[in-house]
């Protein structure tokens, strides 16, 4: 069931990054300014929270069904911050509301949205896919697979004709009016058991449309998932460290590949281990697998 929420900010810069977050913690809400861009509520949205800056203001006088929630808070140093966590749990506390339902499915199913960072060779990833995570290790018929690399490393056999690209998807994606429903007009069943995208319409789209519009889609992909009681797989390669660490906070779990043990010793992907496992999300897991354990069964092929 969807609530709605109701954010009094005038800052539109603020208010996007609010909302932004917002969205990615309960993919259910319908989140709005008053009056503005985003338009009013479905009529079926009985449930309303009110978020408010009250460093200047008033708790507004609205018909919300919940008393108003401040959105700043003194950092006891005599500034006024904004920490999210604490505004979303304010949301999560009613225990009578839609939204504390949306924080219990997304804590109830734990591992609808995996993330596979690879620094493996093409057949070794793919080979590590089928063995520890492909579509028969989730709950569900047709899991989503959705690839962030570079389209030469991209097994999927669709081309721009046969199934919408990823390129379209992205560009699709940030539009405010697309919705988590939409992302199936651009994927298809692949020969793996995934619903997948087809390739870019440039090698390197992915990286070129930036990060910002992978986190939009992730985040939609989770709102999907939870919706249809689906699964999905984002596998991402080729991206600066900073930019995966945007990724893995969106996840429920994270599967890092590497090519052999020895990679993890005197090299700075130890360093990138401690910023992975500070970025995973409450409650998310993250465990490094090598290549190496799952060669047993296959003729390797390095490309």
């Amino acid at each position: 069931m969807a609530f709605g929420i109701v954010i009094y900010e005038e800052d539109n810069y603020l208010y996007k990054l609010i909302r932004e977050r917002l969205s990615c913690v309960f993919p259910e809400a319908y989140i709005r300014q008053p009056n503005g861009e985003d338009g009013e509520f479905p009529a079926m949205i009985k449930d309303i929270y009110v978020i408010y800056d009250n460093r200047s203001d008033s708790p507004p006088e609205v018909n919300g069904t919940h008393d108003p929630i401040p959105l700043f808070q003194d950092d006891g140093k005599g500034h006024m911050i904004i920490d999210m966590k604490k505004v979303a749990a304010s949301i999560r506390s009613t225990d009578t509301g839609d939204a504390f339902t949306a924080g219990r499915l997304h804590d109830e199913c734990s591992d609808r949205l995996r993330l596979l960072i690879s620094y493996a060779y093409i057949d070794e990833r793919e080979n590590f896919i089928r063995n520890a995570i492909g579509p028969e290790t989730f709950s569900t018929l047709h899991p989503i697979r959705i690839d962030l690399m570079s389209g030469i490393r991209m097994p999927t056999p669709f081309t721009s004709d046969m199934s919408g690209s990823i390129t379209k998807l992205l560009r699709a994606c940030t539009n405010r009016r697309f919705r988590p429903e939409h992302i199936l007009g651009y994927i298809n069943p692949d020969s793996s058991g995934f619903l997948s995208c087809g390739k870019p319409d440039n090698e390197d789209d992915v990286f070129d449309i930036g990060i910002d519009a992978s986190v939009k889609l992730i985040c939609l992909l989770r709102e999907l998932c939870i919706r249809d009681n689906s699964g999905a797989l984002i596998v991402a390669e080729g991206w600066r460290v900073a930019d995966l660490t945007k990724l893995i906070s969106l996840c429920d779990t994270v599967h890092l590949l590497l090519p052999a043990r020895m990679c993890t010793e005197d090299t700075g992907i130890t360093k990138e281990l401690g910023l992975f496992k500070r970025s995973l999300s409450s409650g998310a897991l993250m465990t490094v697998h090598y290549c190496e354990d799952y060669r047993n069964e296959y003729e390797s092929i390095n490309i």
